[in-house]
Formats: structure tokens, sequence, C-alpha cells
């Protein structure tokens, strides 16, 4: 289960034409993004144990929609965690083409939709720039809230956006406390996924089998199975196995490790170029017959991911007084307070259903005023001692000038 997990948390950042192809389409740098952004962040989640699914798409995007208002070293540490090698001024419109591709590799039925937010405080719209690459290459949804007051309502509002873009599966990405009154601006992506195996399984040979948890250690796991022509290769440390969507262009790749004890080793291997390598050997195989059993499983994951994006680099942004979203308002005072991820995924006979959701917060660190006294009208005063509390002198003023 484990294995599959991997692979389909990577499923939507590799997506795209076989082989070299892929390398040469205008989006290729933000597929590089997201995967290699997917794999560092993989190796941060790996210590807490269990199952994990995670979508490297949505996190991306949502890191480089930030970028976009961000500048100098809050700017760069953000670049440098996407891996990005070419000129800044080309992400956006790199992701925007990845998008656009992402919407064109929905055939026969499937359903791969994405989508961003951004919500302001009310009475600070940001930069007009800002907000026109939002528009224009992230196709982002721009609206204004109110923070300062009832925070249960834009934020009601915003996980209500996320939910209706992804059909339910993620109805709270921001969970109480996550937005405050110093919220004053919102990112979201959602991402959702749907499609019909190319060669469903059978629901009538779905049978319990065991599944092998550990050296020894099995558990009963509703298992599908069949018999088909499958692509599949080998690797240094695992077998890897397509499994297509109907329609074609989306696939499921597991990555099995060659022992029952073998995922950690696995992990260990997991890296971008690595993962291109075997990506690349498996789509110059040929398909086989194979008899296939792959366990059914459904599975909801989430994280914060502040402490995880701070292990890959990302400091600056979290660092009230010390982030420069400059390019979003012109001041120095905003700085990310959360960012949220969800993902749910549902593998059965008929198919899988995926989705997920990535929602960044961002305060103000503006210094408070003070509550202003101005001593400008008639006044009294005194002079005491304040060891004895003695009146030493007392008067009024009623106009300050020289006499």
């Amino acid at each position: 289960m484990a294995a599959g997990a991997i692979a389909f948390a990577l499923l939507a950042a590799l997506t795209g034409p076989r082989g070299a192809a892929a390398a040469e389409t205008p989006a290729a740098g933000a597929a590089h993004a997201g995967a290699a952004l997917g794999v560092d962040l993989y190796r941060t989640f790996d210590a807490q144990g269990g199952n994990l699914f995670f979508s490297p798409y949505s996190i991306s995007e949502a890191l480089a929609l930030l970028s976009a208002g961000a500048d100098g070293s809050t700017r760069k540490e953000m670049l440098d965690a996407l891996h990005w090698t070419l000129p800044p001024d080309r992400m956006a419109a790199a992701f925007g083409a990845q998008d656009l591709l992402i919407d064109g590799a929905a055939p026969d039925g499937a359903v791969v939709s994405v989508a961003n937010g951004i919500w302001y405080q009310r009475g600070h719209e940001p930069n007009a720039p800002f907000l026109e690459t939002a528009r224009r290459d992230y196709r982002s949804a721009v609206r204004e809230a109110d923070f300062t007051g009832d925070v249960s309502i834009p934020q009601r509002e915003i996980n209500d956006w996320v939910g209706g873009k992804t059909a339910g599966k993620i109805p709270d990405l921001f969970p109480d406390g996550a937005l405050t009154h110093s919220t004053r601006l919102v990112l979201a992506n959602a991402i959702y996924f749907k499609a019909r195996w190319a060669q469903p399984f059978n629901p009538r040979h779905t049978a319990p089998r065991p599944f092998f948890t550990a050296v020894g250690q099995s558990v009963m796991a509703p298992t599908m199975a069949r018999t088909a022509r499958f692509r599949t290769t080998g690797a240094d440390a695992c077998d890897l196995l397509e499994l297509p969507y109907s329609g074609g262009g989306l696939s499921m790749v597991i990555l099995l490790p060659r022992t029952r004890d073998g995922l950690p080793a696995l992990e260990q291997q997991l890296g971008e170029a690595a993962l291109s390598r075997w990506l690349a050997a498996l789509d110059q195989a040929g398909s086989q017959e194979l008899d296939v059993t792959l366990p059914r499983f459904k599975l909801a994951f989430s994280a914060e991911l502040t402490k995880s994006l701070a292990q890959l680099g990302v400091v600056t942004a979290f660092v009230p007084g010390g982030a420069d979203f400059s390019p979003i308002d012109g001041g120095r005072d905003l700085y990310v307070s959360t960012v949220i991820h969800k993902a749910f995924v549902d593998v059965n006979e008929e198919g899988t259903e995926a989705a997920a959701a990535t929602g960044i917060g961002i305060k103000s660190a503006a210094v408070q005023m003070s509550r202003r006294f101005r001593v400008d009208h008639p006044f009294l005063f005194l002079i005491r001692d304040t060891s004895t509390g003695s009146l030493l002198f007392l008067g009024r003023i009623v106009d300050p000038r020289p006499r």
C-alpha cells in the first residue's frame, strides 16, 4: 500500500507525454519542480510513519503562486525548494502551461481539475502586478474578505470553496484558529482527480488476502485481482507496474520493493533523478501478461507544512519582520503564518478518486500603533512625591503660550 501511495502522490507532477517529448513541453519546468519538491517533502514526512498520501502538484503550485508575491531571500528560498533553475520570471507561465496540459489530460470521462484562489483583507487589495500574475498564469479567483471581524465567516467561505473544487473530499482545509484577526491574505490550491481503470478489476475477484506489514507479520486486506497485459520493468530496489486509466494519458505506477522489508531501502534511493530514470525505463518497457493483485484502499492525510518547508530551506517567509512580500502590497509587514495540506484517495475496482488542497495563511506583523494621547486642550497637572504620596504642585493650563 505504501508503494502505491508514493507512486500516486507523484502522479500529477509526472503526467505527460512519454520519453523525450515530455522534456520539450513548456510545462516541463513546473513538472520537474513539483516532482523534486514532492520527493523532498516525502523525506520530511517519512519519519511520521504509517500511511502517507499528498499532492506535490498542489503544494508546488501554491508555493509557486506565493513566490510571485515574494522578493529577495524570501523568494530565493522558495525557488531553491522548488529546484527552480530557469529564470524566475518564467515560473508563472510554466505553471500556467502545466495547468492547461492537466486540463486536457482527462479523456473518456476522467476528471482532472486544478483551481487557485486568493482572499485578501478588505481595504488591503494586493498590488496590481501580483494580482495580474495570479489571475493570468495561475487562473486564480480573487475575492476580498474581512478577517478583522468574525473570522469564522471567511474561514467558512474558503473551506466551502475548497470543498466545492474537490467534490466535497476536502471539506475543512483550514481548522479553527488557523486564520485570525491578523490574517491579511490567504492563498489556496485545490486539485481533484477521478478516473476509471482502462481495465477495471472484477469485484467478484476481490477477496481477503494477506498483506505483510513487516517480516513475519501480516494483516488480511480486501485485495483486487486481474489477469491482463500491463507495462512493467525492474529497477535497483523495486519493480514498477503501470496501471493505466481509461482513455490513456493518465496512469498509476506501483513501485514495489523486491523484498517484504525493502521499503526503507527503496525510500533511501528515492530521489527526483532516480524516479525519472525508473519511469523512463518503464516507458520503454513492453507490456506482458501479468496476474496483478492490489489492495483496495482509502485514506486521508493532513499536515501542517511549515516545519517541513523549513527543513527544505524555506525559512525567511515565516519570520515576522524578516519576510519580504513587498510585491504583494509594497510593505515588509507580511509573513506566512501557516501552510496546511490535506489529501484524500480511494482506490477500488472501478478506478481512483483523489483530491488535495493546500492553503497558505499570511498575517501582518505591523507594529500596533499606541493609543494616542494628544494633550491639545486645557488640562490640569500635578507634581507629587511618589514615596510619600505628597502632592507637591497642582496646576492647570488653558493656554500654553509663554507669558
